[in-house]
C-alpha cells in the first residue's frame, strides 16, 4: 500500500503506527468499493415518426411534448441514469443522477439548453422515523399524474392533455412515508410549481414556494374483486413561471381490475386553476389495456377536456389514441399508435371558426438499457 512521506516520516518518530495508517486506508478502500459496487448506469434512447394526417395549426398541437416533427422522423431523447438506491439500514443514504441528451431536453425547462438538461438530481436520505420516513433533496419528478415524464414509462408515446397541464419536475425537498400496507404519502416543499432551474420565484408578493401533498391508498384482499384497485389522491398549490397568481393542481387517479382476463382499467381527472387569470381546466381521462400475449399490449385513452376561458384554445375538446405495444427484440419496445383531436368552435386566428379535427400517426421505438 503507497503511503505519502509525510506518512512514513511521523511513523519514524513513532507518532503513528505503519499498520494503524494501512488499516485505515484499506477500511477507505473498501468503503469506496462498496459505493461502487452499488452504482448502476441505466438508461433508454427513444426515436419516433410523426404523421400529422390534418391541419397542421389543429388543436392536436396543444397536447405535443417535446420536439415531434410532423411529417419526419425524430430523435426524442437519450437518457442516462446513474445512481445507487437506499440500503435497508436506519440512516440509509442513496442518489440519483439522470441526464437527457436530445431534442426534446429543452422541453424539460429546467435551465441549460442546447441539447442537454439534467432532468433529475437528488440525494436520498433515510430517517429512522417510525417505519422509516424517504426523503429526497434536490431535482425530482412531481408526486400527482397518470402518466410521467420518461416515454418508457408511459402506456403511449404521446402525452397525454392531464399532463400537460400538470407539473413535472421540482427543485426542493419531497418526502415519503409508508403508513401501512395499503397506504402510502407523499409532500414536497419547492420552489415552483412549474420544471424549473434553482431560482425561487420572486416579485410575486410572496415566497414563491411551492406545497404539494399526495396519498396512494390500495384495497385489501377482503375487497375480493377490487382487491388489486388504487386510488391516488393529490393537490399542488404554488407559483408558475407564467402565472400572475396562484396556481392550483388537483388530480384523482385509479387503476381498476375489470372481470376480463389481461384486461385492466385506469381514470385520471385533473383539475387546474390559475390564480389572477381565472382560468379553470378540466381533463377526465379513462385508459384501457388489454395483453394480447408476452409480447402485444392494445392500449386506448379517452379524454375530455374543458378548457376554461382566458386561455389561446378558449374551447373544450374530446382526445382518442389507440396504440399498440409490441415486444420484438430483447430491451426493444415498439410502439405504433393513432391519435384525433375533436375540437369544439375553434376560435384561434387564422384558423377559421367552426369545429376542428386533428389526427396523428406515430411510430416509436425506445431501446432500453
Amino acid at each position: 500500500m503507497k503511503m505519502n512521506k509525510w506518512t512514513v516520516g511521523l511513523a519514524a518518530a513513532g507518532v503513528v503506527s505503519l499498520s494503524s495508517v494501512a488499516q485505515a486506508q484499506e477500511a477507505a478502500a473498501n468503503a469506496v468499493q462498496t459505493k461502487l459496487a452499488t452504482t448502476s448506469l441505466s438508461g433508454y434512447v427513444s426515436t419516433s415518426y410523426n404523421w400529422l394526417t390534418g391541419d397542421n395549426s389543429g388543436a392536436e398541437q396543444g397536447a405535443r411534448w417535446g420536439s415531434a416533427a410532423n411529417d419526419g422522423f425524430s430523435l426524442d431523447v437519450v437518457s442516462l441514469s446513474l445512481g445507487s438506491p437506499m440500503g435497508s439500514g436506519e440512516w440509509a443514504t442513496g442518489y440519483n443522477v439522470q441526464l437527457w441528451l436530445g431534442p426534446d431536453s429543452d422541453s424539460l425547462a429546467v435551465g441549460g439548453g442546447g441539447g442537454a438538461a439534467v432532468k433529475n438530481a437528488y440525494v436520498e436520505l433515510r430517517v429512522p422515523v417510525g417505519s422509516g420516513l424517504d426523503l429526497q433533496v434536490g431535482r425530482f419528478d412531481t408526486i400527482i399524474g397518470y402518466e410521467g415524464v420518461d416515454y418508457n414509462n408511459n402506456p403511449f408515446y404521446s402525452h397525454s392533455w392531464g399532463f400537460a397541464i400538470e407539473p413535472t419536475i421540482h427543485t426542493g425537498i419531497k418526502a415519503s412515508y409508508q403508513v401501512a400496507d395499503e397506504l402510502s404519502v407523499s409532500a414536497l416543499v419547492a420552489n415552483k410549481l412549474a420544471a424549473t432551474d434553482n431560482t425561487a420565484n420572486t416579485g410575486t408578493g410572496q415566497s414563491g414556494k411551492t406545497y404539494g401533498l399526495a396519498a396512494t391508498m390500495g384495497a385489501p384482499d377482503s375487497f375480493g374483486a377490487l382487491a388489486d384497485a388504487e386510488l391516488t389522491v393529490g393537490y399542488l398549490k404554488g407559483t408558475d413561471v407564467v402565472a400572475t397568481g396562484d396556481v392550483q393542481n388537483l388530480y384523482v387517479g385509479a387503476s381498476i381490475p375489470t372481470p376480463i382476463e389481461n384486461l385492466s382499467a385506469g381514470v385520471a381527472l385533473d383539475i387546474r386553476k390559475q390564480g389572477g387569470t381565472g382560468d379553470s381546466d378540466t381533463v377526465l381521462g379513462l385508459y384501457l389495456a388489454y395483453q394480447v400475449n408476452d409480447q402485444l399490449t392494445a392500449n386506448v385513452r379517452v379524454e375530455r377536456v374543458q378548457d376554461g376561458p382566458g386561455t389561446a384554445l378558449n374551447s373544450d375538446l374530446w382526445d382518442f389514441t389507440v396504440g399498440a405495444n409490441y415486444s420484438l427484440w430483447d430491451g426493444v419496445t415498439t410502439r405504433a399508435e393513432w391519435r384525433t383531436t375533436i375540437q369544439d368552435a375553434y376560435t384561434g386566428v387564422g384558423v377559421g371558426d367552426g369545429d376542428q379535427k386533428t389526427s396523428t400517426i406515430a411510430l416509436n421505438v425506445i431501446y432500453e438499457f
